[in-house]
Parts: C-alpha cells; sequence; structure tokens
C-alpha cells in the first residue's frame, strides 16, 4: 500500500466521523465544526488529486464563507426561541432513508468497475486559464450568487429586527 493510499483512507475515515458529527451533533455550531473538519478532507482529497485550486476553493468558499453564512443567520434570526425538534415522530423514516441511501452508495461503488489513470496524462491547469474561464463563461452564475447571497443576508436582517409590538 503507497503512502497515498494510507492519506486517502486516513481522510476518508475523518471525513466519514466528521460528517456523523455534523448529523449527530446536538448544537447547530457543533454541527458547522464537524461540517468544517470533513469539508477540510474534501480538500485534502483534492490536494491527492494534484488539484489545489479546488482545494483551496473548498476551504475558503465552503469551510469558510458559507459555515459562516449559517452561523450568521443563526445569530441574525430567532432561532433559539423557537423549539427544536431535533428527534421527532419522523426519525425512523429519516434512518431509513439514509440506510437505503448508503445501501445504494454502497451497491454502487462495489458494482463498478473502476479504472487505473494514466499518470502521464494529467496536465495541470494554470490558474490564469482558469480566471479567464470563471470571469468570461462563468460570470453570470457568479453575479446570480452574489444576487443570491445578498436576498439571504437582508431576509436574516429582516427576521432579526424586532417587531413593533415586542418593542
Amino acid at each position: 500500500m503507497s503512502a497515498t493510499e494510507v492519506v486517502f483512507y486516513v481522510l476518508a475515515v475523518v471525513m466519514l466521523l466528521s460528517a456523523l458529527g455534523v448529523v449527530l451533533a446536538g448544537q447547530i455550531v457543533h454541527a458547522a465544526l464537524w461540517f468544517i473538519l470533513t469539508l477540510g478532507g474534501v480538500a485534502g482529497l483534492f490536494l491527492l488529486l494534484s488539484v489545489e485550486f479546488l482545494a483551496l476553493v473548498q476551504l475558503l468558499i465552503y469551510g469558510g464563507a458559507v459555515v459562516i453564512l449559517i452561523l450568521f443567520a443563526l445569530m441574525l434570526t430567532r432561532a433559539r426561541e423557537r423549539p427544536q425538534a431535533l428527534f421527532g415522530k419522523t426519525r425512523p423514516f429519516g434512518v431509513a432513508a439514509a440506510l437505503a441511501l448508503l445501501t445504494v452508495f454502497i451497491g454502487a461503488a462495489v458494482g463498478t468497475e473502476w479504472v487505473e489513470p494514466a499518470r502521464d496524462r494529467i496536465e495541470p491547469i494554470p490558474f490564469q486559464a482558469l480566471g479567464d474561464v470563471l470571469f468570461s463563461v462563468w460570470i453570470v452564475p457568479f453575479v446570480l450568487i452574489g444576487i443570491i447571497l445578498s436576498v439571504a443576508a437582508d431576509g436574516a436582517i429582516l427576521l432579526a429586527t424586532p417587531d413593533e409590538e415586542e418593542a
């Protein structure tokens, strides 16, 4: 077994355990911290694949911005005032759906004929070319995501402002 495979399996175990931590965490802040660890494992997998840009984007955009957005949304809304139903009547259905999905994923992974990649054909993409494509071909999704995030922040601020009868 090579060192790359050992690192892969260590990252896989860390990601699985931290993903379980996300699901089983009692508080949303703890779940967000476990989520950051899971996304760090995904960034590690990107590094194993020699895709440094995607690893950096994974950590900065998902690990940083999305988790901070979740935490800000919790702080700006009155989420603590509302009762939380973490384990309700539908929990057995959720567990059954998760186990069914796990069975499908394991069946797909075992039933797939994996092809050994040709290592001599991998060519890294320069950052300049990637930046040119992101800001020319994909500029509309960038703008739309910015608008959606702005609307979400405005909605969180609107929900956080006290009602007139509360003031």
